[in-house]
């Protein structure tokens, strides 16, 4: 045994009794936290970079889901109408030499003026300033559309151009809609049965075209002695998916044009689909597109349909029903219920109700037409003439 004492080693002094230059040298010789990058240099932009090009693919990850949800902030049908805007935008800027992203208010002026000059409505020319507008914000770029020139150029489109719409689908209201029923080709054909129940079914709950596509199998629900129910679980004016429920009454003594025993037809061929049947689960099939696509021999293909769809079958009943299929579009099966709701009579509430309006103003210009002649002051000015009465 060796008689002489062990060696004394002093403690190590505790990284808070250090001076800065000593603890920083500790920390950087360290063994390495596996949960964080090891930095191995004492210059802080090497550092800075080791630790980046460590999380590199983590930031891209993130960053790519980031812009996911960011793009997500607006409808599908928004942003196709915000893609189709942006590329004529992007296509005018590369004609006349400049960037798109410029951020720019006379460029984006310019092309206001551009616009109103291919006699484009304000309403649209509105929409492209929105779509130019978020993809600067998307892409991180300032874009002051409060810049006195541009204001000033864009309030004198408006007073020149006006507000008023110059054109508007015309509404199929109930006379019409008959007619389209009656001019549906193949009306025992699987074509015929689906063609019927979706003009019913979107005439009934005043649906917009993104709507009626959207419904799901089990989004619609028979009520014994009364008719049906609809879910819309998203829409135009509801784009977190809060979801509203429709009520459609029953049509018995016109079977033909009964929205229940319509859907009812359809639904048994829908329910017997491939795509159904094979589904383990009801939550399942109830999940399934409730009007798909079909081949030419009637067999359905288990495809949601496009919003393009509505419209095509608008149009095509029309002219079948020997109308003018410009003056229809998509949006006249929800404008016809509107439209025929205010002839009835129909209160603001309950318009409102039904089509799932968020603005009075929308919801009254159903109604106005209607109202023009109710209690009008002239029927007793004039009517009472023609009536003998003086």
């Amino acid at each position: 045994m060796d008689p002489r004492p062990p060696p004394h080693h002093p403690p190590a002094p505790a990284v808070a009794e250090l001076n800065p230059a000593e603890a920083a040298q500790r920390r950087l010789t360290a063994p390495a936290d596996p949960a964080f990058p090891r930095l191995t240099s004492r210059d802080p932009a090497a550092a800075d970079r080791d630790q980046a090009a460590a999380l590199g693919p983590v930031w891209d990850a993130l960053a790519q889901s980031a812009a996911q949800y960011a793009t997500r902030a607006r409808g599908d049908g928004t942003r196709r109408t915000y893609r189709s805007a942006w590329t004529h935008f992007s296509n005018w800027c590369q004609a006349m030499g400049r960037e798109p992203l410029s951020g720019d208010p006379e460029l984006i002026s310019m092309y206001v003026v551009r616009r109103a000059d291919d006699q484009l409505t304000v309403s649209s020319i509105r929409v492209a300033l929105a779509a130019i507008r978020t993809a600067h914000l998307l892409a991180g770029k300032t874009l002051d559309l409060d810049d006195p020139r541009f204001r000033m150029t864009l309030e004198g489109i408006v007073r020149s151009r006006g507000v008023r719409p110059t054109r508007q689908a015309a509404p199929a209201v109930p006379d019409v809609l008959q007619k389209m029923l009656a001019a549906l080709p193949a009306p025992g054909a699987a074509l015929g049965i689906r063609n019927r129940a979706m003009l019913l079914l979107g005439f009934g709950a005043a649906l917009r075209r993104s709507e009626l596509v959207g419904l799901r199998v089990g989004d619609v629900q028979s009520v014994a002695g009364r008719g049906l129910t609809v879910l819309v679980r998203r829409s135009k004016t509801d784009q977190h998916g809060r979801g509203s429920e429709v009520a459609i009454w029953a049509n018995p003594a016109e079977p033909a044009a009964c929205p229940a025993a319509s859907l009812e037809r359809w639904l048994a061929l829908r329910q017997a689909a491939t795509d159904v049947t094979q589904c383990f689960t009801a939550e399942a099939r109830a999940a399934r597109p409730l009007f798909c696509g079909m081949s030419k021999a009637g067999r359905l293909s288990g495809r949601a349909l496009s919003d393009k769809a509505v419209a095509r079958l608008v149009k095509t009943a029309a002219a079948a029903a020997g109308l003018d299929a410009e003056k229809y579009s998509g949006h006249s099966l929800r404008a016809g219920l509107a439209t025929a709701a205010g002839d009835q009579g129909a209160g603001l509430a309950d318009l409102m109700r039904q089509t799932r309006h968020k603005s009075t103003e929308v919801a009254l210009g159903y109604l106005r037409p209607a109202d023009l002649w109710r209690n009008n002051v002239t029927e007793r000015v004039f009517g009472s003439k023609a009536n003998g009465k003086e």
